[in-house]
């Protein structure tokens, strides 16, 4: 497991201080934002990540920020209400992450739903969004639709279109609110597993963190296990084990490149086959396809694409896309991640609830102070930090909120740096950082994505990054990519050997780290059909 001097020593000094008052297990977006909120608040915190922030679900998601137009349909107005409203906030707050993005939603033969049904939810789906941050539903011709997205099916019947929003880089966004809870005073530890919860006469007392070679025993009032898909694996480390509370579905998409440019809008609507929902939305010059929704009961950290999944995606494009010529051979790579949702006693699996809950393990009458959190959605962090915060008794906010809300100067600066459109365009995802990662180097390093030097070397000095995947993947998000990465590897590398103190022996395990990484989370499409045949011989 990769260390870092500066998180032993941090890891060492609450180990020997006095109890926090909050030790929050889990990196992804919910545990990033409950340690802001409540160090915000004054608290003592400590944020524990087993792998890096942002590692699991957070980075494999769709990228949408949504209201959930769908759940309206299972009836959770609630949640779809709740997530409208974080959408807004995320728009002022986070527009260097997260943008406006108009959806059209075509008129099919196989579109399972009438137009006046169509019309009614989307309907209800602004009236919830009571604060306009995005524009209104349109009703759509035949002809409209078709100029709007003319590589839909040429039997497309008319349309609409409707608003929503997209996160560039998930998770930056998880990383920003873990670094802002370090500028709030908070103590952020990633490639730190928590590996016991140490309880005393019916109270949490400490945490176990491993962090290198070494276990520290962090003395802790309250522990939040916010780990995602391993909150059951989490609270099996606890001295008195907690009922598990998931229920895993994953979702699997392709990112692929079509010889048309995609344009910006992108396209709602249900698969040929089945009825699923089916996304496509462009990203960054590429198209992102998806998402599946199947069971998965198996080791979180096992979950990858299947080669079943993919050519099923692949499929449901060139039904809904023919226009674009999408093959097999368009594919660059997919990728697949767990949704960690409440446990359901019975039921397909898209009827499982979204909306979170937190589970006070005192009141089932295990210790006091260990909390869980299950279900939500990349945009019901905020809820879910100020309930936890309620139920803490924590005190109003001490600091602002994080984002660089009307702050317009980063974007000045990258107008004036003379970069080409490309690299300004991927450089925006830094909002205020954006001046020192242009210090850093403004040399292109990887032409697929427009990253530049200074990303790396701004990574390894002030964004917690330990391992060469954390700055490819979760830092410059490079490896999304068609390249994955793979086009400057090697020099990102050669540049952050002298930032962390890497020997050659170190730097070359990076490079054969990464590339492992890359083939396992975000495989091609030979190397999900060697794993397929290898899987059928076995």
């Amino acid at each position: 497991m990769p260390a870092d001097p500066g998180t032993r020593r941090r890891l060492a000094a609450i180990a020997m201080g006095p109890p926090l008052d909050a030790a929050i297990i889990g990196g992804g977006i919910n545990g990033c934002g409950i340690a802001e909120d409540l160090a915000a608040r004054g608290l003592r915190v400590a944020l524990f990540e087993a792998d890096d922030f942002g590692f699991g679900t957070t980075w494999r998601s769709t990228k949408l920020i949504h209201g959930g137009l769908r759940y309206l349909e299972h009836g959770d107005v609630r949640l779809v209400f709740e997530s409208l409203r974080e959408r807004a906030w995320l728009l002022r707050a986070m527009r260097h992450l997260v943008r406006p993005q108009r959806f059209v939603l075509p008129r099919l033969p196989w579109t399972r739903r009438p137009a006046w049904q169509l019309r009614a939810g989307l309907a209800m789906y602004d009236l919830l969004a009571r604060d306009r941050a995005v524009p209104g539903h349109r009703n759509l011709s035949r002809e409209s639709t078709l100029e709007l997205a003319p590589w839909l099916p040429g039997e497309t019947s008319g349309g609409f279109t409707f608003f929503d929003a997209r996160c560039l880089a998930p998770e930056r966004l998880a990383l920003e609110l873990a670094l802002a809870a370090r500028g709030h005073g908070a103590v952020i530890a990633n490639h730190s597993p928590v590996r016991r919860i140490v309880e005393r006469e019916w109270q949490v007392e400490a945490v176990e963190v491993e962090h290198g070679s070494e276990r520290f025993t962090v003395p802790a009032r309250t522990v939040i296990n916010a780990a995602g898909p391993w909150v059951d694996d989490v609270n099996a480390h606890a001295d008195k084990p907690a009922p598990g509370l998931l229920d895993m579905t994953r979702g699997t998409h392709i990112v692929v490149e079509t010889v048309e440019p995609v344009g910006k809008e992108a396209v709602f609507s249900t698969a040929r086959s089945d009825g699923r929902v089916i996304f496509a939305v462009p990203q960054d010059g590429l198209l992102l396809i998806g998402t599946t929704d199947l069971r998965w009961e198996g080791e979180p950290g096992a979950i990858r694409p299947t080669a079943e999944e993919a050519g099923y995606l692949v499929e449901e494009a060139q039904a809904l896309l023919p226009g674009l010529g999408i093959d097999r051979d368009s594919v660059r790579y997919a990728y697949a991640g767990l949704r960690p949702l409440q446990k359901l006693k019975e039921g397909p699996e898209t009827a499982m609830t979204r909306r979170h809950v937190i589970t006070d393990h005192g009141q089932q009458g295990l210790a006091r102070g260990q909390y869980s959190v299950a279900g939500g959605k990349l945009s019901t962090f905020r809820p879910i930090a100020r309930e936890l915060a309620e139920r803490l008794g924590a005190g109003p906010r001490l600091e602002q909120e994080p984002g660089t809300g009307g702050n317009r100067e980063w974007f000045e600066a990258l107008k004036e740096s003379g970069l080409p459109l490309a690299t300004r365009e991927h450089l925006r995802r830094y909002g205020l950082a954006v001046e020192p990662v242009l210090a850093g180097g403004e040399q292109v390093i990887c032409a697929h994505s427009g990253a530049i030097a200074g990303e790396v070397v701004h990574a390894a000095r002030t964004e917690a990054a330990v391992t060469l995947a954390d700055v490819l993947m979760r830092r410059t998000g490079v490896a999304w990519a068609s390249c994955r990465g793979l086009c400057c590897h090697r020099e990102a590398a050669r540049a952050l050997a002298p930032l962390l103190d890497w020997s050659a022996e170190r730097e070359a395990q990076e490079v054969r780290s990464y590339e492992e990484a890359v083939d396992y989370h975000l495989p091609g499409m030979d190397s999900l059909a060697r794993a397929g045949a290898a899987h059928a011989s076995a």
